[in-house]
């Protein structure tokens, strides 16, 4: 399992520690970026991704309801969660190498800063307007991130918005 100690194999130096593992077929290995197999960072990929559609419905509903406040922050909690689901398939460190990269860092940036403007004007402030001014800014942001996954996508929309 995951940094356990095997014997080597020699028969001349019993005691001798981390020799080659002979592993079985159906054995799931761990990964060196995240520490948890595939099929688990599979698993908890597609877990936080429906946990964040679930908060997703749930904040239209609240829209729905003209509970904007709760609209806000349960948009906030789906983006928190979608970000945390693309960690379990990249591990923590490989997900913040992509996000902060040369051409992502700001946008990313202003992602991070408007999902949590969101939660503390929703939360703290009980501040309606302001929340919905930050859930807009949350989706620009996001949209101008994911943009950046696909090449000239940014550009093309550049040229038609400016």
């Amino acid at each position: 399992m995951f940094g356990s100690v095997h014997r080597n194999s020699d028969p001349d130096n019993p005691n001798t520690l981390n020799g080659p593992r002979i592993s079985q077929e159906n054995e799931a290995q761990p990964t060196v970026t995240t520490g948890m197999s595939w099929e688990l960072r599979v698993q908890s990929f597609v877990g936080l991704f429906i946990l964040s559609i679930i908060a997703s419905f749930c904040g239209s509903y609240l829209l729905l309801l003209t509970k904007i406040t709760g609209f806000c922050i349960m948009t906030s909690i789906s983006a928190i969660l979608s970000l945390s689901s693309t960690c379990c398939l990249m591990g923590p460190c490989g997900q913040l190498k992509k996000m902060f990269d040369r051409s992502r860092w700001i946008a990313s940036s202003l992602y991070i800063l408007f999902i949590f403007l969101t939660l503390i004007s929703g939360l703290w402030l009980k501040n309606a307007p302001l929340a919905i001014i930050c859930t807009v800014g949350q989706y620009i942001a996001m949209a101008w991130y994911s943009l950046s996954y696909i090449p000239y996508a940014r550009e093309a929309v550049a040229k038609i918005f400016f």
